[in-house]
């Protein structure tokens, strides 16, 4: 006998390859976001009508057939976006993959050092 859980063997076999989270998390936020959104929509145009979670359904429906492939095309675009807003740039897996820190991937200023820019005044 094993001293493991069975629970935690059968979902350890079931993870998904890391390289699709990229499509994950997108995906994941588009499903939730359509079906907050749909409902509310739902109830706002049809107040708690009796027809109201099939209406709720084929709203969820369209939205997510349209949200999921606009998330996954739009994240990156808003990483890019978010970094330059918040002055940091995400680094490639590459430049990651050689430091052996254990705080994380660390974002890179986008500023630059402070002689150089005391050197520009």
């Amino acid at each position: 006998m094993t001293s493991a859980n069975p629970r935690q063997a059968a979902s350890a076999g079931r993870r998904l390859n890391p390289k699709y989270l990229p499509l994950l998390v997108p995906a994941i936020m588009a499903i939730a976001m359509s079906l907050t959104m749909s409902l509310v929509q739902t109830i706002a145009r049809l107040g708690f009508a009796p027809n109201l979670a099939s209406a709720w359904l084929t709203s969820f429906a369209i939205g997510v057939a349209v949200a999921i492939p606009t998330a996954i095309l739009i994240a990156p675009q808003a990483q890019r976006l978010a970094g330059r807003l918040t002055g940091t740039v995400r680094r490639s897996p590459a430049d990651n993959s050689s430091s052996t820190s254990s705080e994380g991937p660390r974002l890179a200023s986008s500023a630059p050092p402070t002689s150089e820019r005391q050197a520009r005044r």
